[in-house]
């Protein structure tokens, strides 16, 4: 997912630049499988650095916390706070950033996984498992006594 930024480079400070990403199934890395990716990208020409800002929409395939059983959870999130340093520009500011490559091409891949990533919920639980009846349906009737709690009245 790289994009070529010549011309919002050349620009004046506050110039942008639009761009889409709208692909199929794909894997971000080893263990994140995506069914589809949505964003759109606005790249904002700053003073010593290019910001990035866009709002990703995907599925992403996790396991049930209740089921185990592998299902695709629909995430919309933003990406926020994201900057390129400037290829031929030093600041103090850019110290640790991305670099755009001498070309002038950006990669967004590893900023879009970080945010599908942190979007994730802990504990996913499939739509079919939200609700306590159809947790039933995964235990039988003699599990369910050694899961009930049972609380102490409080007397010794």
């Amino acid at each position: 997912m790289r994009f070529r930024l010549h011309k919002l480079i050349a620009n004046y400070v506050g110039a942008e630049q639009f761009e889409q990403i709208d692909r199929g199934e794909m894997w971000l890395d080893e263990d994140l499988r995506v069914a589809f990716l949505k964003c759109d990208l606005t790249f904002i020409r700053a003073k010593d650095r290019i910001l990035t800002e866009g709002v990703i929409e995907t599925s992403v395939e996790v396991q049930c916390v209740r089921s185990l059983n592998l299902f695709y959870l629909p995430i919309t999130t933003s990406l926020e706070d994201v900057a390129y340093a400037v290829p031929g520009q030093q600041s103090a500011i850019q110290e640790g950033l991305p670099r755009i490559d001498n070309e002038l091409w950006v990669d967004v891949s590893e900023q879009i996984r970080d945010a599908i990533i942190m979007a994730l919920p802990i504990n996913p639980i499939s739509p079919e498992y939200q609700s306590n009846e159809a947790l039933g349906a995964l235990i039988d009737d003699s599990e369910k006594e050694w899961l009930t709690i049972k609380w102490s009245n409080g007397r010794q």
